[in-house]
């Protein structure tokens, strides 16, 4: 017995890769433009105005210069997903966005502070070097009781130095 699956299903291998490939043809659909650089990177450059789309996951950033051309772009993707409009950029990926007559100004502002909550140290004084350069680091000594917790923490510390908001 042979069955044609018509939805794909959580858990599966290939759901995360279905759905992307989906999503990358109904944007190829609309007429944007797959970077050759970076695969969830999608432009559209029409006489109108242009669209760049960042897809993260589940999450998709769509910046515009023309607000109608979104909005039809908008309309077109909710003919294809169910998708939420959660609004005017505020937070994405650890880059808090402000908005003022100037323009737009990206920070890691609030990234830093809840990593600071996180780490309970809110209130530490900073020092201009926080450790003497002459100490020789060892394997002497306890091993640290909770490996995941310090992982975490330095894959944040990672992710804040290599991700620049200019």
């Amino acid at each position: 017995m042979v069955c044609k699956l018509h939805k794909s299903l959580y858990r599966l291998k290939q759901a995360p890769r279905l759905w992307f490939a989906k999503l990358t043809s109904s944007f190829l659909y609309f007429g944007f433009k797959q970077s050759k650089t970076n695969y969830s990177l999608f432009t559209l450059q029409r006489r109108t105005g242009y669209i760049v789309v960042l897809v993260y996951v589940d999450d998709m950033l769509i910046v515009g210069s023309n607000m109608s051309l979104v909005q039809q772009f908008k309309d077109h993707l909710h003919k294809w997903f169910h998708m939420k409009d959660l609004g005017e950029l505020k937070y994405f990926l650890g880059i808090e966005v402000a908005r003022s007559n100037q323009g737009i100004f990206p920070s890691q502002r609030k990234y830093i502070l809840d990593l600071l909550k996180e780490t309970s140290m809110i209130n530490a004084k900073s020092v201009y070097l926080p450790m003497d350069p002459n100490v020789s680091l060892s394997q002497e000594g306890e091993l640290l009781s909770a490996l995941d917790k310090y992982r975490h923490l330095v894959g944040k510390l990672i992710y804040l130095t290599i991700t620049r908001p200019y």
